[in-house]
């Protein structure tokens, strides 16, 4: 049941409006007034009737377990239509008042009902800051468009805005306007809170009705924009005189607390992003919005705040401050904000920054100028705070979270880098390959370009004696870093086992057993090994899935053999050994699979086949070196780069018949 009792109002008026609403008295007829030895034993529901508020008699009233306020200076229908709404509520889970134009415009209610709200409820600072943001306009929007029946379009300059004051003014001292209330309920479930907003004003036309239904769309105030945006879900209903928000709670698994009398305070978890690193700059020619604007930063924690008095001032501060935001006025000397803006835009070190517009005319004509000019956001003066901490807050997250994206993409494009530069070093260098033409006799070439910086893709020599060197080309599956990490495992594994490589099955037969248990699955390894011996004039090799690779044996091309499942994905695998002559002048090409199966932009893909035809064409007559440029040239021709897959080819002569030492 609900209760009706009094505050700072008279014992009769309280009577009266109890009868009408057939609603009891507490705590009795004899006195119907707030004691404060009374609190701990008021009803959960209780409407408290009032007069003659102020700020601080507001905030105490919503400090103690009321469900309802009511300006009792409303009109009696207005009353009694708003506690009717109010007995029909389940009141531990609403909150609701019912406040005349007078007390709205001088207190800031919106605060004091939003701080109300977060005491008997579990939202977070984030979202209590939107309920506020929406609270404020709603308030705003209910008694200047609705209950005093004035348009924005009357304040587009600094006479009409001046003037616009003294008319609300006006206006808030005559019954007819001062009596009309303003309603706020809010009512909460377990998922969700929704606040719906009343006005007494006009509403809709008729005409507009026929036209267009009420939708925030069809409304042009601004106030109307960013209550839709601060709210989960926003409709209009009644002509356009009730508004009805949906806040959905981010934590409902807390406890709600209905009163918040003897309850410690609520600590919200949820972080808020530390503005104190930002850095701002307001270019601005009066002395006075320059420090109502550096106080309204100071208020977000930020602290380092550069003032410039003019737009030539301001653009040299744009260069030795170096700017997270530009606050920026449009009237002032010497240089404009339109031509400030057009200098800023005009250079690629400054076009980036964030600029806000602040401005007394609120246009469409000036705000199309503006946002041509480049301008990031808009804001009216004078300044509403909460809209002013918003549009800040939100260019300057944005503007530090790129700035640390850049940050760590930097880092990232070194340490990729190095890793690339890792990787390559895993390849012969040049005095490597003249040390074993000169030792064994073999002449070597190579070509490898990685799709991504990083690849899956390498190959290496291996000196086991003086008459006997092994060399290898790997080709892991996917490319980039985790595959470039497999690489650095084998090459290690590799060097570990090279001082008992005998041949070249027993080795890959091992290499299997290590790399099954180190790789993930899905994970594994074409290889292809092979040892020359220099005096014996032949090479033996084995093969696990690598593509075949072409051998010259002095009248012909042909492709050898390279059967045996990859390496890492069965601990049963075997690998053959085979043998061909390796002389003077006999010569083997190997590569990685994307030389035969990649893509053209046709759809055509190169094949075993077309590549061994390419390899016949370029290397006829020429050294292995020019022979590898041409065949690297066809290969890019068909498919241009970059590369679809890791690309790798080694190409080896023999060049003596036995080296001398």
């Amino acid at each position: 049941m609900l209760y009706l009792t009094g505050d700072n109002i008279s014992k009769e008026k309280v009577l009266k409006l109890a009868k009408k609403c057939g609603l009891p008295v507490w705590p009795s007829v004899e006195r119907p007034f707030l004691y404060q030895g009374d609190f701990n034993q008021m009803p959960t529901a209780l409407c408290v009737l009032t007069e003659n508020l102020t700020e601080t008699r507001l905030q105490t009233l919503f400090q103690i377990p009321i469900s309802a306020l009511v300006d009792a200076n409303a009109t009696i229908r207005s009353i009694v239509d708003f506690i009717n709404v109010q007995k029909e509520n389940i009141y531990s889970d609403g909150l609701g008042f019912l406040l005349t134009g007078p007390v709205i415009y001088n207190i800031d209610v919106a605060q004091i009902f939003t701080k109300a709200l977060q005491d008997r409820r579990h939202f977070s600072d984030f979202r209590m800051a939107s309920i506020h943001l929406a609270l404020h306009e709603a308030l705003v929007n209910g008694l200047i468009h609705g209950n005093l029946n004035l348009s924005s379009l009357k304040r587009q300059n600094l006479t009409e805005y001046q003037e616009y004051g003294k008319t609300v003014q006006k206006r808030l001292t005559k019954p007819a306007f001062a009596r009309k209330a303003i309603s706020i309920t809010a009512k909460w479930t377990r998922p969700k809170m929704k606040i719906t907003i009343r006005d007494e004003g006009m509403g809709y036309s008729l005409s507009e009705i026929l036209k267009q239904s009420p939708t925030i769309q069809s409304k042009s105030g601004r106030g109307l924009r960013i209550i839709a945006s601060a709210a989960d879900s926003c409709t209009i209903d009644n002509y356009g005189k009730e508004i009805s928000l949906s806040f959905l709670r981010e934590k409902p698994e807390q406890p709600d607390m209905v009163s918040p009398i003897n309850v410690i305070k609520n600590e919200t978890t949820t972080s808020k992003e530390d503005l104190s690193q930002g850095k701002v700059l307001i270019i601005e020619d009066n002395q006075s919005n320059q420090a109502l604007l550096a106080g309204l930063l100071s208020q977000l924690n930020i602290k380092q705040i550069e003032v410039a008095e003019d737009g030539i001032d301001g653009l040299n501060k744009v260069l030795t401050f170096e700017p997270d935001l530009i606050i920026l006025d449009i009237t002032m000397p010497n240089l404009d904000g339109y031509e400030v803006l057009q200098r800023l835009k005009s250079v690629e070190h400054t076009r980036s920054i964030p600029v806000l517009i602040q401005t007394a005319s609120d246009t469409r004509e000036a705000r199309d100028k503006t946002f041509r000019a480049g301008a990031s956001d808009f804001i009216t003066k004078p300044i509403n705070p909460l809209e002013f901490f918003a549009r800040v807050r939100i260019h300057l997250e944005n503007r530090l979270l790129v700035n640390r994206l850049k940050s760590r993409l930097k880092q990232i494009h070194t340490e990729l880098s190095t890793a690339q530069n890792m990787q390559m070093s895993l390849l012969p260098c040049q005095a490597t390959l003249m040390d074993i033409k000169k030792r064994y006799g073999l002449n070597m070439t190579s070509y490898f370009e990685p799709s991504d910086k990083l690849g899956g893709d390498f190959w290496q020599t291996v000196p086991l004696s003086d008459n006997r060197i092994g060399f290898y080309l790997c080709d892991f599956s996917g490319h980039g870093l985790a595959t470039a990490l497999n690489t650095f495992r084998l090459h290690t594994l590799i060097f570990q086992m090279h001082s008992r490589i005998q041949k070249p099955s027993d080795f890959l037969n091992e290499l299997n057993q290590q790399l099954y248990l180190l790789l993930q699955r899905g994970q594994f390894a074409t290889f292809f090994f092979g040892i020359y011996n220099p005096q014996k004039q032949t090479l033996v090799y084995s093969g696990a899935a690598a593509p075949a690779p072409f051998y010259w044996n002095g009248s012909k091309w042909k492709a050898l053999g390279t059967r045996g499942l990859p390496l890492g994905i069965s601990q049963s695998a075997t690998y053959t050994n085979h043998t061909v002559s390796f002389k003077e002048g006999n010569r083997l090409f190997l590569y990685s699979d994307a030389l035969t199966e990649t893509f053209n932009e046709s759809g055509r893909q190169s094949s075993e086949k077309t590549l061994l035809k390419v390899v016949q064409e370029e290397t006829s007559g020429v050294s292995i070196q020019e022979g590898m440029s041409g065949v690297m040239h066809r290969f890019f021709k068909f498919a241009p780069p970059p590369p679809q897959d890791d690309v790798t080819a080694v190409f080896i002569e023999a060049d003596k018949l036995f080296p001398i030492f």
